[in-house]
Formats: structure tokens, sequence, C-alpha cells
């Protein structure tokens, strides 16, 4: 009766048998097929660039590289004085107010670098507080590598902040190949002149 039962059910239309499937079925279809497309994976791999150059300046990277974002280990360079070697990406320059109009002031003179002249500003470090207002500019060109020296940190006097660091400008050669002094720098030798002259006045210890 058991063998009886089980040929009945093999028999009932509809039922696949054991040795198929749904596709072996007239009426199943495939569906099509899925394309997904994602973005390639990021590169982990350490970029053509150098740290430092065989004349100690620093590359953007490489100033950037000695953030430890997961650590208590400090930045090497944060709070010193560095020479770093980039191209120039731009020079901000404030925009033309029209005549009997009220505009926003001018923000304090800045630049852009990068270890690449054809790098994106987003990727590029600040360089700022250059010059004065209303003194001239250096004399530079968009696209050309310079060495720029100065502060590395984090905030400027003025007030521009970075949290993967700036340049507090200093110095540097500029085109017509003579030092071009920042007005941090210009403080800095004042302040050293006065203290010289003070030493050189005070008043000296009696003889013995």
């Amino acid at each position: 009766m058991a063998c009886g039962l089980l040929a009945l059910l093999a028999a009932v239309p509809g039922c696949p048998s054991g040795s198929g499937g749904l596709l072996d079925d007239p009426g199943a279809t495939l569906l099509p097929g899925l394309k997904v497309n994602l973005p390639p994976p990021p590169s982990f791999a350490e970029p053509n660039i150098p740290r430092e150059y065989p004349d100690g300046s620093v590359s953007v990277y490489g100033l950037r590289k000695e953030f430890h974002r997961y650590s208590e280990q400090k930045n090497k360079y944060l709070g010193n004085k560095v020479k770093v070697k980039a191209y120039l990406l731009e020079v901000y320059q404030c925009p033309a107010c029209p005549k009997n109009q009220t505009c926003k002031p001018c923000d304090e003179p800045h630049m852009f670098i990068a270890d690449e002249a054809n790098a994106p500003k987003d990727k590029g470090m600040l360089v700022v507080e250059q010059r004065v207002f209303k003194a001239k500019e250096p004399k530079v060109t968009v696209g050309k590598q310079y060495t720029f020296e100065g502060n590395f940190q984090q905030s400027s006097p003025k007030g521009f902040s970075a949290s993967d660091g700036l340049l507090v400008f200093f110095t540097m050669v500029d085109d017509t190949n003579k030092p071009y002094i920042g007005p941090n720098m210009q403080a800095e030798i004042e302040a050293k002149k006065l203290e010289e002259a003070a030493l050189k006045h005070a008043p000296q210890p009696p003889a013995k």
C-alpha cells in the first residue's frame, strides 16, 4: 500500500520531480543580470612624494603625515619653524568693490600651496599672513615651485585655522631672487633688536 501511495504522489501534475528545479518549469523565466557600479577601492599606497627633500625642506605630505590621528604621539613639526617646498596654487585677491556699494572686508592675505602643480585647492595647504594690508605681494608665479619658511601651526595670529596644519609665513625667495620678508618675521627681527639693545644698556654688575 505504501508503494502505491508513493506512486500516486509522483503522478500528481504540477509537482516537480526530485531531479528537477524551478527552471525546469516551462513557465519560469530568468531574471535579467544586475550590474552594480561601485567606486574604485581607495589606494593605501604611499604617494610618490618625498616627506623631506635633500636640502632639509619638507613636503606638504610630510608635514601632514606627522599627524597621528589615533594616538597621543605629537607631530614633530607642529609649533616649529619649517621650510616647505611646494607649488603655488593660488594667491588670494580681494574682490573689487563696486563704486558706491558697501562690501564685506577683505580676508587677511593668504596663499594655497601643494606638492603638485595641478592639485585641487581643497587639497592644498594654507600659507597665511605673508604681508600686511596695502603692502606689495611677493613676486610669484602660480604653478611654480618655491620654498616657503614659517611656523607650522593649526591656527594663526590673525585667526586662520586648519586641523591638518597651516604655515604662518616668515620668508621666501621670490621671482626677484631676493628674500621677501613677511610681517611675522619682521616682528621677530624687531623684538630681537629690542632685546639686544636692552641687554646692551642693562646695568653691569660691579667688578670684584
